[in-house]
């Protein structure tokens, strides 16, 4: 029993020093990585590109008057790229070796004439370093260049070969040339990205900015400066700060999953286990009740009785420590290195935080010494004569709805409900050891279920379908008819506007993205939190969960969408694109543009078709960002995987230790059954019994438990931004009842079978 307590205890001790420590060192690490990478305190695109000629108007001075540490204009443009014969969409920037923004390097290494590409849509596409491909310059020139290396950073977050899209951003290359050679290949130099870093980290948003541009050219009083600032305001497709940045959501996100995962989960187990440990902690001091009435008659004194078993507790809560930390240092290893390789931070230091290395021992130390002062405190008063007589029964008497319920059952199983109903501290150990282990399991597959619904709602409810084609404009369906007139390829089509916009509610704004959509489409769906379609209203506007949290506007609100009033008809809970939508129709913005969505029978087949078409942009492809977003969830799912290989592991070894306290405690019955001639499978079959009642009654508060804590973990780890749902799938209640009654069965058949290598004679004399 011992080394059981002993074995809890490590488990108990290893899940938070190990999830603990990899959680303290990954937060460590995506900081510096954002710090590495020089994320701009303000980013800014515009929808046309501008020329640099467009700033000669403004005053020399300005970068100085706003307080602006640095300013960097980035020239881009969409075009393809050929590898093998095969086409894709990509995106070709111009950067600056002293830029803002910097490359978390993969692999390759930086050279003077280089092409970088981003490592996600490299990984996806089987693209590596060494790699030669040919892309299609702005001029309409095509150069070949080498691929010298690949990279991620907070730069690839925001930087979208368009910002307003339904399907992913790794759905193209990002390729980086040296300014100097991509301006080899443009007419003129132009940008439509402006990168800002304040003074001293002064934040300003673009409101802000543009109001004090126009407060310095008033003062200038150059009305064409004015207007050009007027221009640059209209043009502007999308902004963010560092503060409401994706990239900075998307990091706090995954932070913020792993942290409750890595304290919350493992302090509820924890307690589980320290609870189970307790409980049989108590046992083992009873049991030992007529030794401590031989040392009472030999004259030893109570607290040094005390003592002795208060250096045993302390005994025990050091070996599972330690044993623990050696498990938590192979947990915490595997973790930072998942965690490292999801968020492609690695090579990710491995630190052991000595804070929560003591933490675990002292919870050890302090729960197995409180409970064994006070089990050796109570034995210890009594008289060392009454101490060495048998115990007595917790109950004498047998309930009569029980006696008359069980009269006529054999009387193996009347034993049997004796024994438990008279010995009630038996029954509530082995009642909350089944608790735990069901309770245990339930909340891990609960947490790991949840992204899996999460990704589930993406691809089976809300989209269906294969490939976006976008557009530099909005076209009519005249056009689309046109463009893809009688292609049997097509399965299915329908085309939506995408535009930025601004929502304003009780003096409130946010930038946001509007879908126009029609209430026939199918193509893509927008759903309740249950996924319940909600239909696109003709009049008013759906809401997504994030941008009605951030104005704080509900159901029936009439908000400002681009200056005009629309009422909030629904909110939808998408867990991942957390995007608003209006009516195709009534959707209005100066900067509006088309995407089509379709569904195909061969995509390859589909863009190499249409990829050179007039006015589109480039073509994404739904099924990518599979791997983006299981990458973006990988770190959350380690963590619920180890805490599944964890719950298991303890739920089975509690169940079993359960098992053999209860059989070594009925011994001496169970063998004066058998000398009476009765066959151990009739012993067995009464004992069973007994134990499916306790599992029936166990469960039945397990499951309820489980439910609770974990909505209460899901909700807390899920912001506006990224919420992380309540599974209601069948498999968490079906696998954790089902595991426990596994563990239980497994466990009693395993204690039955040493029935047969008892000396019934030895045992009846022995006492219980």
């Amino acid at each position: 029993m011992l080394l059981s307590v002993v074995f809890v205890g490590a488990f108990g001790s290893a899940i938070i020093i190990g999830l603990r420590d990899a959680y303290l060192t990954l937060n460590d690490e995506i900081w510096n990585l954002v710090e590495e990478c020089g994320y701009p305190d303000l980013y800014i695109e515009t929808v046309p590109e501008i020329k640099t000629s467009f700033l000669e108007y403004l005053p020399s001075d300005l970068q100085e008057k706003l307080d602006i540490q640095k300013i960097e204009y980035r020239a881009s443009y969409n075009t393809t790229f050929i590898y093998n014969n095969d086409s894709y969409s990509c995106r070709v920037f111009s950067y600056d070796e002293e830029g803002l923004l910097k490359h978390h390097l993969m692999d390759g290494s930086f050279s003077n004439d280089e092409l970088r590409m981003e490592y996600y849509f490299a990984d996806a596409n089987k693209l590596a370093v060494g790699n030669e491909i040919s892309i299609k310059m702005h001029n309409g020139e095509e150069i070949s260049k080498k691929i010298t290396s690949t990279f991620v950073s907070a730069e690839s977050s925001i930087v979208k070969a368009d910002p307003y899209s339904i399907s992913s951003s790794r759905d193209f290359a990002y390729l980086f040339l040296p300014k100097d050679e991509f301006y080899k290949y443009a007419k003129e130099e132009y940008f439509n990205e402006i990168l800002i870093n304040f003074i001293g980290g002064k934040e300003l948003d673009v409101k802000g900015l543009f109001n004090r541009i126009d407060e310095i050219v008033e003062e200038e009083g150059s009305p064409i400066a004015k207007e050009i600032v007027a221009q640059l305001e209209d043009n502007i497709a999308y902004i963010t700060t560092y503060e409401d940045s994706e990239v900075i959501h998307q990091f706090k996100a995954a932070i913020k999953a792993v942290d409750m995962i890595s304290s919350a989960v493992p302090l509820g187990f924890f307690i589980i286990v320290l609870i189970v440990t307790s409980l049989f902690l108590f046992q083992i001091v009873r049991q030992c009740r007529k030794d401590i009435g031989i040392l009472r008659a030999l004259g030893e004194k109570k607290r040094d009785i005390t003592l002795i078993f208060v250096l045993l507790a302390v005994a025990i809560a050091f070996v599972s420590w330690l044993i623990g930390l050696g498990i938590g240092l192979g947990i915490n290893t595997v973790a930072n290195y998942a965690y490292g390789t999801a968020l492609k931070l690695y090579p990710l230091q491995i630190n052991t935080n000595f804070g929560v290395v003591m933490i675990a021992l002292g919870a050890m130390v302090f729960v197995c010494v409180l409970t064994s002062l006070l089990a050796s405190v109570s034995i210890a008063k009594v008289k060392p004569v009454e101490a060495m007589k048998a115990l007595p029964p917790m109950n004498n008497k047998t309930p009569y709805l029980v006696r008359t319920t069980f009269k006529n059952s054999p009387i193996t199983l009347k034993i049997a409900i004796s024994q438990t109903l008279r010995n009630l501290r038996r029954y509530i150990l082995s009642g909350i050891c089944l608790l735990a282990s069901g309770m245990m399991i339930f909340l891990a597959l609960s947490i790991n279920l949840s992204k899996n619904t999460t990704m589930e709602q993406l691809y089976e409810v809300r989209m269906n379908y294969d490939v976006q084609v976008y557009f530099d404009n909005l076209p009519s369906d005249k056009d689309i008819e046109t463009y893809f007139k009688d292609d049997d390829n097509i399965i299915d089509k329908t085309l939506i506007k995408y535009l930025p916009s601004k929502i304003s509610f009780n003096g409130v704004d946010e930038n946001v993205l509007i879908n126009g959509i029609d209430n026939d489409q199918d193509l893509v769906r927008i759903v309740t939190d249950y996924n319940n379609v909600i239909s696109v209203p003709d009049e008013g506007i759906v809401l997504s969960y994030a941008h009605a949290h951030a104005i704080n506007a509900d159901v029936g609100d009439i908000i400002l969408v681009n200056g005009e009033e629309a009422e909030v008809k629904a909110i939808s809970h998408e867990y991942l694109y957390q995007v608003s939508y209006m009516s195709f129709a009534n959707a209005h913005s100066k900067n509006e543009r088309g995407s089509l969505l379709a569904k195909v029978h061969d995509e390859d087949a589909f863009f190499e078709q249409y990829k050179d078409l007039k006015h589109v942009t480039y073509i994404s492809f739904n099924d990518v960002i599979t791997q983006e977003y299981n990458d973006r969830l990988l770190a959350f799912s380690i963590s619920s995987y180890i805490l599944n290989a964890v719950s298991i592991i303890l739920g089975f070894t509690i169940v079993f230790n359960m098992m053999q306290t209860n059989l070594k405690e009925q011994k001496r019955t169970f063998s004066t059954i058998r000398t009476l001639g009765y066959q151990r499978s009739a012993i067995s079959t009464s004992n069973l019994f007994m134990s499916l009642i306790q599992y029936i009654f166990a469960m039945a508060f397990a499951i309820p438990l489980g439910v609770l804590f974990s909505s209460l973990i899901l909700n807390g780890i899920s912001i506006p931004e990224q919420t992380f749902p309540f599974p209601h799938s069948w498999v968490m209640y079906v696998l954790s009842v089902v595991f426990v009654l596994f563990f239980l069965l497994i466990s009693h058949f395993i204690a039955m079978s040493s029935m047969k290598k008892w000396n019934l004679a030895e045992c009846v004399k022995e006492r219980e």
